[in-house]
C-alpha cells in the first residue's frame, strides 16, 4: 500500500472515529436522567467498588470449492478480554483495566500449514487519584504492555521478531487527572518513567525496539498524556459502545519533538443477548523502533547508491531499509459477548 492511499485509509478511520464520538455525544435526556439518579445514589455511599468486564470470541472463515477467481480458505478465530475494579471512597479513587487480546489465522488446506498469530496482546492500567478540586484529582498512573508469546513477520519465517516481555513497556507517571464525567479522563503527567524491556537473549544481541546490543532494558524521562472516553450511545441505539485511548510520551533528553503515540479504539454493536459487531483500530508511532520496509510485491527494500545498485553491509549481504513508522491494526469481527 503505498503512502497517499495508507493516509487516506488513517483519515477515513479518524473521520469515522470523530463521527461515531460526535453521534454518541448527543446522549438523550432519558439517559442523563439516569446517569444522574446514578450519581446520586452513589453519593450516599462511603465506599464504591465497580467491578466488571467483557468476554467475545470472535470467528470468521472462508471456503473456497472450484472457485475460478482462486484464492485459498481460511479460518481464524480471536479471544478478548477486558476486566476492570474501581474503588472510590470520599476524595481518594483507584481505577484498575487488564485487557487481553490472542487470535491465530489458518490459511490453506494442507495440514502442514500452521496458524499464525494475527493478534496478541497484554495491557494492565493502575491509577490512584486524590480530588484536588471539583473535577481535578492529584494522580499517579501504572501502565505495562506486552504479548503472549513468539512473533514472526511472516507465515514460514524460522526467526522470531518478538516475544513476550521482548518488548515490554512500563509506564510510571505523576500527574493531575481532569473527570468532568465517568466517561471522559485527561491526564497529564510532567514527570514520568517510560521503561522498554526486551529479554529474549536473540532480540537483545540485535539491539531490537532502540535497545543498544545486550542490554535488556531502557529507561527515559519524558512527559505523559493520556486521553479516555468510553460512551454508550443513547437508550434508542441500547446495546453500542464506544472506547478510545490515545496516549502520548516524549523524552526530554532525546528527541523530545519525536512523541510516541499509541491509539486504540473499540466499536461494539449488540445483535442480541451474545452476539456482537466489533469494529477495532490501533495505532502505535514509537521513534526508537525500526520497521523493516518492503516493496507492493512482499520482497525486501534495500537501500540503493546513486547508480541504483542495492547497498552491501559489512558482511556482503543487502542492507535492508528500516527506520520508525507508523504502524497500524484495524479489524471487523462478528462473535459472541459477554458482559459482566
Amino acid at each position: 500500500m503505498n503512502s497517499n492511499n495508507r493516509m487516506k485509509k488513517i483519515l477515513g478511520i479518524g473521520l469515522l472515529t470523530l463521527a461515531t464520538f460526535s453521534a454518541f455525544s448527543q446522549m438523550s435526556a432519558e439517559t442523563e436522567k439516569l446517569l444522574k439518579e446514578q450519581r446520586e445514589l452513589d453519593s450516599n455511599s462511603d465506599t464504591l467498588w465497580i467491578v466488571g468486564g467483557l468476554a467475545n470470541i470472535n470467528f470468521s472463515q472462508v471456503y473456497l470449492s472450484n472457485w475460478a477467481g482462486g484464492g485459498q480458505n481460511a479460518i481464524s478465530t480471536q479471544g478478548i478480554l477486558s476486566l476492570f475494579a474501581n474503588y472510590s471512597k470520599g476524595n481518594s479513587s483507584w481505577d484498575n483495566s487488564i485487557d487481553l487480546a490472542y487470535g491465530v489465522i489458518k490459511q490453506g488446506e494442507a495440514k502442514s500449514v500452521p496458524w499464525f498469530k494475527n493478534d496478541d496482546r497484554i495491557e494492565l492500567n493502575s491509577k490512584v487519584g486524590k480530588k484536588a478540586s471539583e473535577k481535578w484529582y492529584y494522580s499517579g498512573l501504572v501502565n505495562f504492555r506486552t504479548q503472549f508469546n513468539y512473533g514472526y513477520n511472516k507465515v514460514g519465517d524460522t526467526v522470531q521478531i518478538s516475544n513476550f516481555m521482548a518488548p515490554g513497556y512500563s509506564i510510571v507517571a505523576l500527574g493531575m487527572d481532569y473527570k468532568p464525567s465517568e466517561h471522559f479522563t485527561f491526564f497529564v503527567a510532567p514527570v514520568t518513567s517510560k521503561m522498554t524491556f526486551v529479554t529474549d537473549d536473540y532480540l537483545s544481541g540485535i539491539g531490537a525496539f532502540g535497545l543498544d546490543s545486550g542490554d535488556v532494558f531502557r529507561s527515559e524521562l519524558g512527559g505523559y498524556v493520556k486521553l479516555g472516553l468510553l460512551k454508550k450511545a443513547p437508550l434508542k441505539m441500547e446495546g453500542v459502545i464506544f472506547k478510545t485511548n490515545l496516549t502520548l510520551f516524549s523524552n526530554y533528553s532525546n528527541g523530545p519533538e519525536n512523541i510516541d503515540v499509541t491509539w486504540e479504539t473499540l466499536t461494539n454493536i449488540k445483535l442480541n443477548k451474545y452476539m456482537t459487531i466489533s469494529l477495532s483500530t490501533y495505532l502505535i508511532y514509537d521513534h526508537d523502533v525500526d520497521i523493516a520496509r518492503y516493496n507492493s510485491d512482499g520482497s525486501e527494500r534495500y537501500y540503493q547508491d546513486s547508480q541504483g545498485d542495492n547497498v552491501l553491509g559489512s558482511d556482503g549481504s543487502f542492507v535492508q531499509v528500516k527506520g520508525p513508522v507508523m504502524q497500524f491494526k484495524e479489524a471487523w469481527s462478528v462473535g459472541f459477548a459477554y458482559k459482566f
